[in-house]
């Protein structure tokens, strides 16, 4: 299958006993975690190609889903918005808070290879 190269955002959790969690924002629902920082970007990445694969499987419901989206105006694959960054470090910033820890993250952008729909 053809692949398109694209870079993601993710955004990357230190946890309190050691490694991070990691979101994929424009994936909701996409997480991943890791040891270290490496382990967990390297995780990400797998869970993202697992969820585009899901995503252009024509027999399944994710594929029907996100088919759906597209006629609605929704892109595919995946696109960042502004909107949906700041909304995830929001969500992330409330949910440190209501924990009592520092809020700490990090920001960081992969380049993935988007399979291409034939």
């Amino acid at each position: 299958m053809p692949a398109k190269k694209t870079q993601l955002t993710v955004i990357l959790e230190p946890e309190q006993g050691g490694g991070y969690s990691v979101h994929c924002p424009a994936l909701p629902g996409c997480v991943s975690q890791g040891d270290d920082r490496k382990s967990a970007l390297a995780n990400i990445e797998e869970a993202i190609n697992l969820a585009l694969e899901e995503l252009h499987n024509k027999d399944s419901d994710a594929f029907a889903a996100a088919a759906l989206d597209s006629i609605n105006g929704t892109p595919f694959p995946p696109n960042e918005s502004p909107d949906v960054l700041l909304s995830e470090i929001k969500e992330i910033m409330r949910a440190q808070r209501e924990d009592g820890v520092p809020v700490r993250m990090e920001i960081e952008q992969i380049e993935l290879n988007l399979p291409v729909s034939a």
